[in-house]
């Protein structure tokens, strides 16, 4: 993940908060690279906003069996006819690897994808959307982000 990601803070919270530094984050130049070192520090937890340019692929690969998510933010369309208003919070498509929960809690040997309507959940609108992609819903809304 540092060499798809190098310039990026990492956040080790599997250590206590070092009194010098009073952070948990290191640069990824300074992270240790012996293994023993580097499991003492588990879990570790990068946090970037990256463009949509293909970043995708590379960080999918180098993340392994790691729990990892990707998040689209957005806003989806009113639809007068459903009588459904945009909401400008909590819009987006999230993908989630190697998990079955938003929060990437629950290890998991796939993906899920979860379409983020606000923040209690539209199964109307996640509806009206699948049906846009030819799609369904699956499962029951959960809190999410």
């Amino acid at each position: 993940m540092v060499r798809v990601l190098p310039d990026e803070l990492y956040e080790a919270e599997g250590v206590l908060l070092d009194p010098e530094r009073l952070s948990h984050r290191f640069r990824a130049d300074t992270l240790p690279t012996a293994s023993g070192e580097l499991e003492a520090l588990l879990p570790i937890f990068v946090d970037v906003e990256v463009p949509a340019d293909g970043m995708e692929r590379p960080f999918v690969h180098a993340l392994g069996t790691g729990p990892a998510t990707i998040e689209w933010p957005g806003v989806w369309p009113d639809v007068p006819e459903l009588g459904l208003r945009a909401n400008l919070q909590y819009e987006g498509v999230q993908a989630v690897f190697n998990s079955d929960d938003a929060e990437w809690e629950r290890p998991a040997g796939d993906h899920t994808v979860f379409v983020h309507m606000t923040k209690f959940g539209d199964l109307p609108r996640a509806q009206w959307l699948a049906d846009r992609v030819g799609a369904r819903v699956l499962g029951d809304p959960v809190v999410g982000w």
